[in-house]
């Protein structure tokens, strides 16, 4: 579910992908104020969120749908790929789809994506998020969540708290985003990256146990900004949106015009 921030400018526009449960919800008009007027921005929420989409629950389905979604905004010229937590994931596919079709996607912008993926821990795998009890524990979370969120006062929530139809619509949706990426195990990216992480989160990403050194093989850059992962797009996102704004205002370099990815979207 693609949603126009800031339409005009004649930068690559940015795309923001969602985190886990499906909402981009501190990327508004106030984020993209800090981008600066020549900043297009756009962001993507988990399908159905609007309760007039289908709710996608499998990452193959979200690749394409987000897929179709930049082509109908943007159907060519250079473009950029951000991401929060876990839709990092779905951001590499993206962007490796994306240059498959000769798009200049240049770095992926993630910021703090788990240290480990959901589709590694085996637990999560094996869990039938069908049964009753499990979909009702989802749904309640999920929910629960969603007011959370909208608590804070962000200018970017994609549907209204206060209307017990679409808070249900939005949380089917958040559901069917956390079901995705506990069933997603990702492959490696080798095109270039800059990372956002949180102290909090760093210290798993610089392990040489945890999988992003062989996620992302290829050129990176990273930013480790001094709070917690839940404070990155909370008490910490002006800074991250200056962070961003310096990020997108890099001249281009022989790294971030790397050749494109060569393997298949989500293996």
């Amino acid at each position: 579910m693609l949603v126009p921030i800031q339409t005009s400018g004649t930068k690559p526009p940015l795309f923001f992908l969602h985190g886990l449960r499906g909402i981009t919800f501190a990327v508004g008009p106030n984020f993209a104020r800090a981008l600066g007027p020549d900043q297009p921005v756009y962001v993507i929420n988990a399908n159905g969120m609007d309760g007039r989409q289908p709710v996608i629950d499998d990452a193959r389905e979200m690749v394409a749908a987000y897929y179709d979604d930049i082509q109908r905004a943007r159907p060519a010229g250079p473009l950029r790929i951000g991401a929060m937590c876990s839709g990092c994931l779905i951001a590499i596919e993206l962007a490796r789809r994306l240059q498959k079709d000769g798009r200049q996607t240049g770095p992926l912008i993630l910021a703090d994506p788990p240290p480990v993926p959901f589709g590694y821990d085996k637990r999560r795998n094996t869990v039938d998020f069908a049964r009753p009890q499990m979909a009702e524990r989802m749904y309640q979370e999920v929910r629960a969540n969603m007011l959370e969120k909208a608590s804070y006062g962000y200018d970017a929530l994609p549907f209204d708290p206060a209307d017990p139809q679409q808070l249900h619509a939005a949380t089917l949706a958040g559901i069917g985003s956390m079901v995705a990426f506990a069933k997603y195990v990702p492959t490696p990216f080798s095109g270039p990256t800059e990372l956002i992480m949180s102290a909090d989160r760093a210290p798993g990403f610089f392990h040489p146990m945890m999988p992003w050194h062989k996620l992302l093989p290829g050129p990176r850059v990273v930013h480790v900004l001094p709070c917690a992962h839940g404070e990155v797009f909370g008490a910490a996102r002006e800074a991250v949106a200056r962070l961003i704004r310096h990020i997108l205002d890099e001249e281009p370099t022989s790294a971030n015009l790397a050749a494109p990815e060569t393997q298949p979207a989500v293996a």
